[in-house]
């Protein structure tokens, strides 16, 4: 089906697994460093659709008719991730490879149906002269916002229920866009409390998944530019993202931009966070999905999204809600999205420092322009290891 060939967002949530925990294997040999690591999960997910008659086009997977079970992947896919480390004249360098299939057994969200649900890239730099990157891996737009996801944890939004795919949404289409996987060429820097990065990367191609929108060659004319910059203190961060492409087609030319800004601040064991994007051409949910109608007209997009955690021991609390809003392109129908939202609600426990049980229930909705909506109710229990 070409939707699931198409469709961008199966990364998920892998990327708090490369960045946020320390190798669970490391050989060393001939100067080299070699790592593994690795992370599973499974959930069982029940959702309460709805069955009214209504029709969202565009909306975020959304179910309709019976209600529907599944026992598939979270917001976070299984991973397997190998790295090598050396350093050369004062300059450290790292290539990676994870293979981020999932298990469930559907076509790879962000795999294009083709095995290609993997991150492939290297690294060379110092603390002085930063860090350069060139490879498949994570873009900078809206990084920040996926790393704080409750729901990296769990399940949030789920995705085609009746036949899941390599993840779910978490709060992706919910007040943010998901960061996607990248073919680029980026130089970071850290200093001080503030970092950033600046790069180019290969123009995504235009997609639909049920939006109406257009799908074709993006024009490739020139590289997409992505960028980051962010400042750290003792009691959190403040970050703002962008991401810009050229899209050049037979009916129209349009230049696909989005900008956010994210908000942490840390008390004890509460964190609050909000962000909000904006976004022209971009989509609402996935990297230019169903970001212009079928002439290739762009449609505007923002949105907003807020958290509070609370950690207990070996215990997180945490709660979330994010809105997405899609403007009207010439082309489009009143049944096309006006908005989602979503609220989650978690809890995630952490036995021996490797197996986390989580539980969760979201709230979701799509409207579109014409006042119709639809809803889903969705809980779900799981367990993941992370080795």
């Amino acid at each position: 089906m070409k939707n699931k060939k198409t469709f961008k967002l199966s990364a998920a949530a892998m990327i708090i697994i490369a960045t946020t925990h320390t190798q669970a294997v490391e050989i060393e040999n001939d100067g080299y460093t070699f790592g593994f690591n690795g992370y599973v999960n499974t959930h069982a997910v029940f959702v309460s659709c709805d069955d009214n008659p209504d029709i969202v086009a565009g909306n975020a997977l959304l179910c309709a008719g019976d209600d529907a079970t599944s026992v598939s992947n979270g917001y976070s896919p299984s991973s397997f991730e190998f790295s090598a480390t050396t350093e050369k004249n004062g300059i450290n360098i790292k290539a990676v490879f994870a293979y981020e299939p999932g298990n469930t057994d559907n076509s790879a969200f962000n795999g294009s149906g083709d095995n290609k649900a993997y991150r492939a890239f290297f690294t060379f730099g110092n603390d002085e002269l930063g860090t350069f990157k060139a490879g498949r891996d994570y873009g900078v737009f809206g990084i920040d916002i996926v790393l704080q996801d409750i729901s990296l944890g769990g399940v949030g939004a789920p995705a085609l229920v009746t036949s899941p795919l390599n993840t779910s949404l978490g709060g992706a289409g919910y007040g943010y866009i998901f960061a996607d996987r990248l073919s680029q060429l980026t130089y970071s820097f850290a200093k001080d409390g503030m970092s950033g990065a600046i790069g180019v990367f290969q123009p995504l191609d235009p997609v639909s998944f049920g939006g109406n929108g257009f799908v074709g060659d993006s024009g490739s004319r020139t590289p997409g530019v992505h960028g980051k910059l962010r400042y750290d203190f003792d009691t959190g961060f403040i970050s703002t993202t962008f991401l810009s492409q050229s899209v050049d087609t037979t009916f129209n030319d349009y230049d696909a931009t989005g900008i956010d800004l994210t908000f942490v601040y840390n008390m004890g064991n509460i964190s609050l966070l909000a962000s909000g994007f904006s976004a022209d051409g971009l989509g609402h949910y996935g990297l230019l999905i169903d970001g212009s109608d079928n002439a290739a007209n762009p449609r505007n997009s923002d949105g907003y999204f807020i958290q509070a955690t609370h950690k207990l021991d070996n215990t997180k609390l945490g709660i979330n809600y994010g809105i997405s809003n899609v403007d009207l392109a010439p082309q489009d129908t009143a049944i096309q999205v006006k908005q989602q939202s979503k609220m989650t609600v978690g809890v995630y426990h952490t036995l021996w420092s490797l197996v986390t049980i989580s539980a969760e229930y979201s709230n979701i909705k799509a409207e579109n322009h014409q006042a119709g909506e639809i809803k889903n109710q969705a809980f779900s229990v799981g367990a993941a290891i992370r080795f």
